[in-house]
């Protein structure tokens, strides 16, 4: 685990080194020689240590793993649907491009409702397929599953807004909404939240960091839209 602290470190060097640059998760990874992935969880994984110990690591990592599997429906709509954004951009259909969006909207906002739902109702039987219930870890966990959930609320439209600008050629927009939720403002939550709230810091910050995220893809979707014509 040192090794993962001195990594972190070089991870956050690189950063403040570069502010004035473009960034993204995918070449703060490279610059330490890590995958996206990796590095997401090495740092996670650092702050539950200092925290809670290897429990703290086991309850972490059991929540990313949660996280990833009730997000794998988010991935695979944005994936999919953009080509059809894509198609009716590039046909300058305009009309059926808002209603095609239209759509997306409505099944986003329906889809993040029942998904934050389930994970706060089930975190238990969830958790419970990682860990033994009585456990430590799965003590951890449990209380974890009443603040993380939240994060679902708003990811679901990150992630969709982030594929979106990329299927309409602007990497810049979808690069800066990848880069805040994925690492960007988790960083720095992680780093403050825990030293004024402890372990409750931990779980909050992803939470913050999609919901910042998504005020930041309102904004964005609300300055194009008379660009792109899907609104």
């Amino acid at each position: 685990m040192p090794g993962n602290i001195k990594n972190v470190m070089a991870a956050i060097d690189y950063i403040e080194s570069h502010l004035r640059e473009k960034l993204d998760l995918d070449t703060v990874a490279g610059a330490v020689h890590y995958s996206k992935y990796y590095l997401h969880r090495m740092f996670t994984d650092t702050i539950g240590l200092k925290l809670l110990g290897e429990n703290g690591v086991a309850a972490i990592t059991i929540m990313i793993y949660t996280q990833f599997f009730l997000s794998a429906f988010y991935i695979g709509f944005s994936m999919g649907v953009a080509p059809v954004l894509s198609y009716n951009y590039g046909k300058q259909d305009e009309k059926q491009l808002k209603n095609v969006f239209s759509i997306c909207m409505r099944i986003i906002g329906f889809v993040s409702i029942s998904v934050f739902a389930m994970a706060f109702l089930f975190g238990s039987p969830l958790v419970g397929i990682f860990a033994k219930k009585g456990t430590p870890v799965y003590g951890i966990a449990q209380n974890g599953f009443l603040i993380f959930p939240f994060s679902f609320l708003f990811c679901e439209l990150n992630i969709f807004t982030s594929a979106t600008f990329t299927t309409l050629s602007n990497g810049k927009l979808s690069a800066v909404l990848s880069f805040l939720r994925t690492f960007g403002l988790i960083t720095v939550l992680l780093l403050t939240l825990p030293n004024v709230l402890g372990v409750t810091g931990v779980w909050l910050a992803v939470p913050i960091a999609e919901f910042i995220t998504m005020i930041v893809a309102l904004v964005f979707l609300h300055q194009n839209k008379e660009k792109y014509h899907y609104a």
